[in-house]
Order: C-alpha cells, then structure tokens, then sequence
C-alpha cells in the first residue's frame, strides 16, 4: 500500500526546513561554521528566529541535518562507483574521487565546517549514523566479493572499516593540515586500500 502524499502544511513545513540548511550551508561556506551565528541563517533564510528553532533546535543541529545529507551522498557514489565499475581497484578510484568533490569544489572555509563535522562527538561519531556509514563501505566490499576481487582472508566489516577509515583519514588530513592536492591525495588512497583489500591470484582461482 502507498503512502499518502504530503499535505500542503506538510511541504510548506519542508520546504522552510530546506531553505533554512541550504542558506545555513552557504554562510558555513563563506564565512565557516564557528563564525556563522543563528541569526544570520535566519536572515540569509528569510524566517523568524522562532521558525529556525522550530525545525532545528540549535545551529549543531543543522550541521547534523547537512551531515545527513553527506552519508547519502555517500551512498550514492558507492552505487554509481559499483555501476561504472567492475574491478574493485577501478571502484575505489571512482568512489574516493567523487567522495573528495563536494569538499573540494566548495571553497576555503568549507574545510573548517568538514573538520567540525568530523571531530563533532554530536554528528559523526553519534551511533545511528556511524551504523549507516559503515554500511555503506561494507556494500562495496561485498559487491567486490560477490564478484570474487577482494580478499576473503579478512571479515568484510573489517575491510569495510579500512575503506572507511581511508576516507576519513584523508579528510582529517585534508582539514588538520592542507597543502596538497585532495583529488590527487585521494587517487593514492584508493590505491593505497586496493592493494589491501584486492584478493590475491590464488584466491581468485
């Protein structure tokens, strides 16, 4: 059976939650995530400040909202990498160069909202979304061993850890400490966890 459509109170209530992240997200990027207050979202948003705590009860928590948004674009690109792609190595290469778009094509001041996301005990590490992410690496290791090219000489959730933990090493890196190409950064990553989670010659016999 399907669901029922929203209401209009309903969209009218989505549509002013959007808006306020979107303009939320613009401030984060121009001006970084701890110099934009509550009360220029509100602004840049066009809504009252009641509406903002109405749909987020502080401004973590639109940053929360956004970080969301990320675990789905995530997802995605596991999906697209999985359907470009036969080869685990050529998966990760595709995977890790459309996971670093988004934080290079921003601007300057987005890697300090990245780094807020990453290190924020509320957002990242919170347990339902640690749960989702590692999901999501663990579907392209076990795309990789339907198709008999990753290793099975390890559990699937600890390779998935180690995909997992490339990427966020790279962002962490990327926001601690800069001063090299994140594109070329990640293509070394990828290759750096293909060699490691390939499946040897003999196993894939």
């Amino acid at each position: 059976m399907s669901s029922q459509p929203p209401s209009r109170a309903d969209r009218r209530k989505q549509e002013t939650r959007d808006r306020i992240r979107e303009a939320a997200v613009e401030l984060f990027v121009e001006q970084g995530y701890e110099g934009t207050k509550v009360s220029e979202i509100c602004e840049q948003a066009d809504v009252a400040r009641q509406t903002f705590f109405n749909h987020f009860p502080s401004k973590r928590h639109v940053a929360t909202d956004v970080f969301e948004i990320g675990l789905d674009m995530m997802e995605t690109h596991v999906d697209t990498a999985c359907e470009q792609a036969d080869a685990i190595r050529d998966r990760l290469r595709i995977f890790f160069a459309l996971a670093v778009v988004p934080a290079v094509e921003t601007g300057p001041f987005n890697r300090e909202f990245v780094a807020q996301v990453i290190n924020s005990g509320d957002i990242a590490t919170d347990e339902n979304h640690a749960r989702r992410a590692s999901a999501i690496f663990l579907r392209l290791v076990q795309r990789g061993l339907a198709q008999g090219d990753v290793t099975r000489r390890h559990a699937p959730e600890i390779l998935a850890e180690l995909v997992e933990g490339a990427v966020m090493t790279l962002m962490r890196d990327w926001t601690a400490r800069g001063g090299f190409d994140p594109a070329a950064r990640a293509q070394q990553m990828a290759a750096l966890v293909a060699d490691a989670i390939e499946a040897r010659p003999d196993e894939r016999d």
